[in-house]
This record gives C-alpha cells, sequence and structure tokens, in this order.
C-alpha cells in the first residue's frame, strides 16, 4: 500500500469516527425531545382530567437538543462539502451523488436552523394557561 493511499484512508477512517460521534450525539439529542415531548403529554393528560397545575418549561431541553443538531449537521455539512468539492469536474455519478448530497445537506441544515431561531427566537417560554392558548391556535392553524 504508497503512503498517499494509506493517507486517503487514515483520512476517510478520521471522517467514519468522527461521524459516528455525531449520529450518537443526535441519538442523544432525540432523547431530549422525547424527554421534553412526554412532559408536555403528562402535563396536557393532567390539564384535560381537570388538575390545576402549571405546565412545564421544556426549553432547558429543547434548546439543547437543538444545539446538538446544529452542530452535527454542521459536521455533516462539512463533509459533504468536502466531497462535493472533491468530485467537481469528474463527471460521473460520483460527481452527480455529491452534488445531491451537499443540496440535500445545505437543505437539512437550514431546516435546523430555522428551528433553532424559531425556538429562540419566536416562540413564547409561556408556561400554563398561555401554552395552553398557544397549542390550541396552533392546533386550529392544521
Amino acid at each position: 500500500m504508497e503512503d498517499s493511499e494509506r493517507e486517503e484512508l487514515q483520512k476517510q477512517l478520521e471522517d467514519v469516527d468522527g461521524a459516528l460521534v455525531f449520529l450518537a450525539l443526535m441519538v442523544f439529542s432525540l432523547f431530549l425531545s422525547w424527554k421534553a415531548t412526554a412532559l408536555q403529554r403528562e402535563a396536557l393528560c393532567r390539564y384535560l382530567a381537570g388538575e390545576e397545575g402549571k405546565f412545564p418549561d421544556v426549553f432547558p431541553l429543547r434548546l439543547p437538543a437543538s444545539a446538538i443538531v446544529v452542530g452535527a449537521l454542521l459536521y455533516f455539512f462539512g463533509l459533504s462539502l468536502e466531497t462535493w468539492q472533491s468530485t467537481r469536474g469528474t463527471g460521473g455519478r460520483a460527481e452527480c451523488s455529491a452534488n445531491l448530497n451537499f443540496g440535500a445537506a445545505f437543505l437539512v441544515l437550514a431546516a435546523a436552523l430555522l428551528r433553532l431561531y424559531d425556538l429562540v427566537c419566536v416562540q413564547e417560554r409561556g408556561t400554563g394557561t398561555n401554552q395552553v392558548e398557544s397549542s390550541a391556535a396552533a392546533a386550529d392553524s392544521f
């Protein structure tokens, strides 16, 4: 095996190792989102049963979950950018695939950034009645 081939394989191994780390972080983010949704569900059940009380503030769970996703997607976007740049002008399936994957990575990252912006800048951190009213308004918008 030549040195240049070995270096390329080493780079690919590092990329795969990084991808595994960021996939694990995304699974952790999914757990945080699940926990926030379970807390909201529990509060809705209590509210429907006629119990008084505040709705939980799930912002402290949703914010890190969203931030983790954005960070992981930035990593994957970077990988797709590298692949896109390395296949430019080569033609064939590899270039076509790199073009599609770069576009998809860009769109997914943009969607995650929009969701993070919505969470931080648009949504209210309200609890209790305000949250029920905003949930009802959201349900009416469908």
